[in-house]
């Protein structure tokens, strides 16, 4: 049974969330002011790519009866980052 064309949505933006979390960790590297648009763009990449991660793969759940476990994995883990995230942004 081949992956439905959502949950193949899900994960790629499950990896927007990894670029966002590259630009992040970019912005920790770098000196001066473009280190907080760095830090902030990396926060809403990584914080968009998790919310869509996470709504596409609760439509895959709710859709595809047979991928509904691993649309549940994906969509627990989308959540759980972006807690992670945003208590990260609050504190950085």
């Amino acid at each position: 049974m081949t992956m439905p064309w959502i949950l193949r949505f899900a994960i790629g933006a499950f990896f927007v969330f990894v670029i966002g979390a590259l630009m992040i960790a970019w912005a920790f590297v770098a000196t001066g002011w473009e280190t907080l648009s760095r830090f902030a763009w990396g926060c809403f990449t990584a914080g968009v790519g998790l919310i869509i991660s996470a709504l596409l793969a609760m439509l895959s759940a709710v859709i595809n009866k047979p991928w509904r476990r691993f649309s549940l994995l994906l969509m627990t883990a989308s959540v759980l980052l972006l807690l992670a995230l945003l208590i990260f942004a609050k504190f950085g």
